[in-house]
């Protein structure tokens, strides 16, 4: 093989394949339009998990405005985060991010949780959207509160 043929056979191999990466980047910024879909609602709304907020790591939520983080469980796969928004009264939003499906980590000092795909997605106390490139707010789930156990249901 020739120079000249060399070079045109690695030029072509190397466009495709950045080509194929860049796809691929792509894909992964768009907003999931499928959201809706990939959010664990399978209609089974029997299930409900309790948390004791006496208990560490989620004693933060003893006072009003104290925020916790759970993992993966049976009502939400990419876990759950927890505000206190009253005396009686909870927020529980899905750690799921509307950007794509990553999972969201915890509360920071500025009371923002950031989305972990490192594109700057980050939400509110409330599930709204602060930062994008989400679009949409966080689900929520229902919650009841009685004698130190939130009782999370789905």
């Amino acid at each position: 093989m020739n120079r000249r043929n060399f070079i045109k056979k690695s030029s072509f191999a190397a466009c495709a394949c950045v080509g194929v990466s860049a796809l691929g980047l792509l894909q992964s910024c768009e907003d999931n339009t499928a959201y809706e879909q990939n959010t664990d609602n399978d209609g089974d709304n029997d299930i409900q998990l309790s948390v004791d907020i006496s208990q560490d790591p989620h004693r933060n939520l003893e006072v009003v405005g104290g925020t916790s983080v759970l993992g993966p469980n049976e009502i939400d796969s990419k876990g759950l985060l927890l505000v206190r928004t009253s005396e009686d009264n909870f927020k529980v939003l899905s750690r799921r991010c509307t950007h794509s499906s990553y999972s969201v980590n915890g509360f920071n000092s500025q009371g923002v949780a950031l989305c972990s795909s490192g594109h700057g997605g980050g939400f509110n106390a409330n599930g709204n959207v602060v930062s994008g490139p989400p679009s949409a707010s966080l689900s929520s789930y229902s919650s009841s509160f009685s004698n130190n156990i939130l009782i999370i249901s789905k």
